[in-house]
């Protein structure tokens, strides 16, 4: 019989026969060591990019070689653990934009995003990786209607599709008012 398959957030896939309540949560030594992985992955991705080795992430983790590859089967599902996490706080961050005012909300969410790529190299290397994820939909309908509704308000210039505004992102992680200045509609 296969060992159980571990999901991200801790708990043990039931088999297919086995009811949910099989799922069970990781021992608590364990998630201190899945957090600090995952941490430690954040951070070195972060500074380094995708390129980042596996043995300074388990080395700033404080665990083992072997404890990154019982949790990841590769390096690239540890990347993509890592850039799932920063998807899910820029979701948190521009469903937060919708309940400001349109102007506020999507320069808010704009400068959020803008500063993300600007201190985390792994997004900027890893942005075709980031639109497989499951959250990459969900944070796209969400950015549409941030820039739709800007546009409607008279906010954000008409011309630019959502898709446009967000590909300037990675400048605006070093140039921020002069993208956004360049993003208002002409007076």
């Amino acid at each position: 019989m296969a060992p159980p398959r571990r999901r991200l957030d801790g708990t043990v896939a039931a088999e297919a026969s086995a009811s949910p309540a099989a799922e069970q949560k990781l021992r608590s030594d364990a998630q201190r060591n899945l957090d600090r992985l995952l941490g430690a992955a954040s951070e070195c991705f972060a500074e380094q990019g995708v390129h980042a080795s596996v043995d300074e992430i388990a080395r700033r983790a404080g665990v083992g070689h072997g404890t990154v590859f019982r949790r990841f089967p590769s390096k690239d599902a540890l990347l993509e653990a890592v850039l799932a996490q920063e998807l899910d706080r820029l979701l948190v961050l521009a469903r937060a934009a919708l309940k400001e005012d349109v102007g506020v909300g999507f320069e808010s969410f704009f400068r959020a995003t803008a500063a993300a790529y600007g201190r985390n190299r792994a997004l900027l290397e890893g942005v075709e990786r980031c639109r497989e994820l499951p959250q990459a939909g969900p944070l796209r309908e969400v950015s549409e209607r941030l820039v739709r509704r800007a546009q409607e308000a008279g906010a954000l210039r008409r011309d630019l599709t959502a898709e446009e505004v967000f590909e300037l992102v990675p400048a605006a992680s070093r140039f921020p008012d002069v993208i956004l200045d360049g993003l208002r509609p002409p007076r």
